[in-house]
């Protein structure tokens, strides 16, 4: 199957990731950090099993695997501490920065073609990132925020990741590359989180995790999809998997039930479907 089918697939997970994420986070565990390190070792225990049962081996070429798994950890957490603190409707066009900012990355450390026109559309795109955080106030300040600045560096972290895991996929195999990162991002997520979370463990029911276990097979759904997306195109599959999926499915949840996630009115809504289009739009043509 192409790589455009598995960018699908993953986009119509990470849509739906997004909005199940979100939903433990505000009302099951709300230590970020625990939250981010056991949908780690839950996602990765999958994805590291389907892995190994479709022939992954030990890797001879370490480097990209090892950069792609500290990434996919800082990835992890910054995804959960930015869908904290930003709403879903507001992180989901964000995606769309990240075909951006990957496309200059590409054109930096993997000698992809680059033009003037490429960077108009880039900027086009950074441009109508501004309006996908209107609020009622309607303040292009909204943009300028720190909570803004966490997705935005949660996109660079992402980009980076793309990078490493199509270069260790090459240097090895995807399943092998696969195998690897998943396991040895739960080492690092570990490292880096355990220290953060450690005396809330002793507080968290066992029925808070089965929310979590849900998450971990939606996301290593969508990681092995994107991952193999990777695999043989970087550029149009960050297109399709950033499609703001997830911004749809909160739009209606906001008619149906507006306590539950978020509330704007149709106005606010309107002004970030535009905005979100722009983006995409802008991003097809980086492609």
């Amino acid at each position: 199957m192409s790589s455009i089918f598995f960018a699908w697939i993953a986009s119509i997970t990470y849509g739906l990731y997004s909005i199940v994420a979100k939903l433990i986070g505000k009302y099951k565990i709300k230590n970020t950090y625990q939250f981010s390190f056991f949908i780690t070792l839950f996602s990765g225990l999958v994805m590291a099993v389907i892995s190994f049962i479709n022939g992954g081996i030990i890797a001879f070429s370490w480097t990209f695997i090892l950069l792609a798994a500290i990434f996919l950890a800082l990835g992890n957490v910054f995804y959960l501490v930015a869908l904290k603190v930003l709403e879903v409707s507001v992180i989901a066009p964000l995606f769309n920065l990240r075909v951006a900012i990957t496309v200059l990355l590409t054109f930096l450390f993997l000698g992809e073609k680059f033009s003037l026109r490429s960077l108009i559309i880039i900027a086009v795109i950074f441009i109508a990132g501004f309006f996908t955080s209107m609020d009622e106030e309607f303040s292009i300040k909204s943009f300028f925020t720190k909570n803004i600045g966490l997705g935005l560096f949660f996109m660079l972290i992402l980009s980076i990741q793309s990078i490493f895991i199509n270069r260790a996929i090459d240097q090895t195999s995807y399943w092998t590359a696969t195998l690897w990162i998943s396991l040895l991002s739960i080492i690092f997520s570990f490292i880096l989180l355990y220290p953060k979370f450690k005396h809330d463990l002793k507080n968290s029911k066992p029925k808070e995790y089965f929310g979590v276990g849900l998450l971990a097979i939606i996301g290593g759904i969508g990681d092995l999809s994107a991952f193999k997306a990777f695999e043989s195109n970087v550029g149009l599959s960050s297109v399709i998997i950033s499609l703001p999926l997830s911004m749809i499915i909160v739009f209606i949840l906001s008619i149906w039930k507006p306590t539950l996630l978020e509330k704007h009115s149709l106005k606010v809504y309107s002004v970030r479907f535009i905005a979100a289009g722009v983006m995409i739009w802008g991003a097809l043509q980086l492609k």
